[in-house]
């Protein structure tokens, strides 16, 4: 154990060298964008709140305006809270704002640093940024994994027909095996019997344990790594540990598992497939190919099934506590689709309201209110404002859904809203797939939308969803209560899922393809 004074020291000097950085790194006053009053060394901190921090800046938006400037802690952090100021400086000015803060949490202690969410702005994440364009952000990629979505919502059908009790269970087995399938050529027939998936979600929860993505307090007080963990306050490094065997063992596992198939000539098509034997192509891996290929396997799952399990979901949820919304998307179902068939994405176009449906549901509850931090790369202004280099950069998409500038009643669940544009309404600042998945040179929407769209659509053609009933018989009205963190969902709640004939039952049956 180190003597108590060779720790004090430490302490002293790490103190010494925030103060430091606060002196020299405290961006000019006069011009930078209004805020909350700060104070010395803690900046804005002592007023975040441990949960919901999408709240508090929605506060701070009706305030000081949708450009609000914070320092947590010593960081300077940018915070926007409009469409349209993300979309100037992400969108439009995305050389410099596509950079990642040092999330030493995920890169220094955990070793995840080929996830490519997290990745900076480098030649790492230009690389796996292109096997994803490739694979998931092309149309003409996505429109080709259709035949794997067509086939797992009809599975989901017929799970919620035996199993309607389990809907969360059977949305999420819907979820993961498209990913399973089309990412690594894994079937999915059962999410507690499955090695594969059960190793990936521990890898997962492992690493996001204890803390939201940039805010851990090493992450801020990156000297806190070197002190010794018995020390109060630094037991995350015993969760570090942990969470690097997590992590490394699941990037392994996906690893082996493809490319062992490749080897003995049994591998199915695959984004892994593709990946490993495009590097091969020069001849044998090098580690960098390995590390890159085993990041970007990771990535994908939590990547691929986030949104969309927790969309559906949120969907699933103000059903029962819209029921007219319901039926009039099912009504335009039966009189498009009729009885005879399951909906297909040919006949998307033919459903305007099911679409709106949809687009209510991304902005009621985004999945990721306050999306992963960026990080500006050059001094820039903005309105007038001043923006320093390497400022922290959250666009809080919660109050970009909830503007009542854009969204009038904005706490009504109202698809109606969206039934055409008004004139001289711009289509980028009130579609919510606009925003939701995120702003910049690192956003991509189009798979997980029509995983989103296909899982949705079938269930209004053949399910009615109705509240539940209690042993009374009394309807049970779930309350819409969300748990926030990285990610948003509702907490568990009942309701009733049952096919809404004799004759959709049976289509059900008849459309299903076994694994």
């Amino acid at each position: 154990m180190p003597a108590l004074p060779s720790v004090v020291a430490i302490i002293c000097l790490g103190l010494a060298a925030a103060v430091l950085s606060y002196v020299l790194h405290t961006p000019r006053r006069g011009s930078l964008p209004p805020g909350p009053p700060r104070v010395p060394l803690l900046g804005n901190a002592h007023q975040l709140p441990q949960s919901d921090q999408h709240l508090t800046f929605t506060k701070w938006a009706a305030q000081y305006g949708d450009v609000v400037y914070v320092e947590i802690f010593t960081r300077p952090t940018i915070i926007l809270n409009s469409a349209k100021a993300a979309i100037d400086l992400m969108d439009k000015r995305g050389a410099i704002y596509s950079d990642r803060p040092r999330f030493v949490w995920f890169h220094e202690l955990i070793g995840w640093t080929s996830n490519t969410s997290l990745c900076g702005y480098n030649e790492t994440w230009r690389r796996m940024r292109k096997w994803f364009q490739h694979a998931f952000i092309a149309r003409s990629a996505v429109d080709s994994y259709h035949p794997v979505q067509r086939r797992e919502a009809r599975r989901l059908l017929l799970n919620l027909l035996h199993h309607p009790d389990d809907f969360v269970y059977q949305i999420k087995r819907y979820t993961a095996g498209i990913i399973f399938e089309i990412g690594y050529g894994h079937d999915i027939t059962s999410l507690d019997g499955d090695k594969l998936l059960q190793l990936t979600e521990r890898g997962i929860r492992a690493a996001l344990v204890g803390s939201s993505i940039g805010s851990a307090m090493v992450d801020f007080f990156p000297v806190l790594r070197y002190l010794p963990a018995w020390l109060p306050g630094m037991s995350f490094k015993y969760a570090a540990i942990k969470a690097r065997k997590g992590v490394e063992d699941m990037e392994m596992t996906l690893y082996n598992t493809v490319n062992e198939k490749i080897v003995a000539g049994i591998a199915r098509p695959s984004f892994a497939a593709v990946m490993i034997e495009e590097c091969s192509r020069k001849g044998d891996l090098t580690a960098k190919d390995e590390d890159d290929i085993k990041g970007t396997l990771g990535t994908l799952y939590q990547a691929g099934t986030d949104s969309s399990l927790t969309t559906l979901i949120v969907f699933v949820l103000v059903m029962v506590q819209y029921p007219d919304v319901f039926r009039k998307a099912q009504e335009e179902m039966i009189r498009v689709v009729g009885d005879s068939r399951l909906p297909d994405f040919d006949g998307r176009a033919s459903l305007p309201y099911l679409e709106c449906v949809l687009m209510e549901v991304y902005r009621w509850c985004p999945i990721g209110p306050l999306s992963i931090p960026h990080r500006l790369t050059e001094d820039d202004a903005y309105r007038g404002y001043y923006l320093p280099k390497g400022s922290m950069v959250i666009s809080n998409i919660w109050a970009m859904c909830r503007d009542p500038e854009v969204y009038p009643e904005s706490d009504v669940f109202k698809p109606e809203r969206f039934l055409g544009l008004k004139s001289g309404e711009d289509p980028n600042l009130i579609d919510p797939k606009k925003i939701v998945f995120g702003f910049g040179r690192r956003c991509g929407k189009y798979f997980a939308d029509d995983t989103m769209w296909l899982g949705i659509a079938s269930i209004v053609t053949t399910m009615d969803i109705t509240k539940a009933r209690d042993a009374r018989g009394q309807e049970i009205t779930p309350t819409p209560v969300y748990i926030s963190g990285t990610t948003m969902c509702p907490e568990p709640f009942v309701c009733d899922i049952h096919p809404r004939s004799d004759r959709t039952r049976q289509l059900i049956i008849d459309n299903v393809t076994e694994p």
